[in-house]
């Protein structure tokens, strides 16, 4: 049994067939066989139903996964053991959402790269969630979340940044106007379409619990995973939506208020689990990452 064994019966369970993995992974579809086909041989065992077209994966194949990621954690964890604090080696398997992405993500990889020329970063996006459930499974080594509820026990969060949310409108004399009265926040959104968040994101979330928490008379007429397409939706007056504030792209057309008073904010974090494949790699992000924060807020 290799590695490479093992990392296609993982990458058959992400892409869903024989056919698909071997596609993600350069191969052709007789050779993924042929490596299942090896692989319950030594097991002496069957690990997919090939009753079902694709075959799926049976109880003991499914049971075979968490091993097989945990073995993948620790083979590609060796290069670490060669690494020290100032030259740091090996593969860091980072999860984020999407606007640190698109944010101060990319800067404090880059810092992280030239400091450490040997750490090769595998980065995936995604939500909330898929991401702390994925953590948790073992297929990344840290991942950044809006923290919005208690975590698992067996994760650690270092908190990175804690922003306010702001409610956005066309600027218009009508809006500044409503955004200037009382609760000139809600008002707003009352009185707008509604162009709604991700509500499975983080983020989307902690809005859903403040929106129903004040009572809000929504009308919503859109759901966007895209923090810069809603902008530009609201900017051309289709309605008003909450955002992070860090969010904001340099748009005179848009009316910014903070959402709720003191406003409500969103806190990102970076987590990992307690005992954690890769904690000098982890670490080493993470003082990036903060630094990053202090210089380009």
């Amino acid at each position: 049994m290799g590695i490479r064994h093992l990392r296609a019966l993982l990458e058959i369970s992400k892409a869903g067939s024989f056919q698909a993995a071997a596609e993600r992974m350069g191969l052709t579809h007789s050779a993924v066989s042929m490596q299942m086909k090896a692989l319950e041989e030594e097991l002496q065992t069957e690990l997919f139903d090939r009753s079902r077209r694709p075959p799926d994966l049976n109880p003991t194949g499914l049971r075979l996964l968490e091993k097989a990621q945990e073995i993948i954690n620790l083979y590609d964890s060796l290069a670490e053991a060669g690494s020290n604090q100032d030259d740091l080696s090996g593969l860091l398997r980072l999860g984020a959402i999407p606007s640190a992405t698109t944010s101060f993500l990319p800067e404090a990889l880059a810092r992280l790269g030239q400091k450490h020329p040997r750490l090769q970063i595998r980065l995936e996006s995604g939500l909330s969630t898929e991401l702390t459930r994925e953590l948790l499974q073992g297929k990344f080594d840290c991942i950044i979340i809006t923290q919005a509820q208690r975590l698992d026990d067996a994760l650690k969060p270092t908190l990175l940044r804690e922003e306010r949310l702001v409610v956005i409108a066309q600027k218009n004399k009508a809006n500044e106007k409503i955004a200037k009265t009382k609760d000139g926040d809600i008002t707003l959104l009352d009185h707008l379409p509604f162009v709604r968040f991700n509500h499975l994101t983080g983020v989307g979330r902690i809005i859903e619990h403040h929106l129903r928490t004040r009572g809000a008379n929504l009308r919503e007429i859109m759901e966007l995973d895209s923090l810069e397409a809603i902008q530009r939706m609201v900017a051309k007056g289709l309605g008003a939506a909450i955002i992070p504030e860090s969010s904001l792209t340099e748009n005179s057309d848009l009316l910014v208020r903070p959402f709720g008073s003191p406003p409500v904010t969103r806190k990102v974090s970076l987590v990992e689990k307690h005992r954690g494949q890769r904690p000098d790699l982890t670490r080493a992000l993470a003082e990036i990452l903060k630094d990053a924060l202090v210089t380009n807020p």
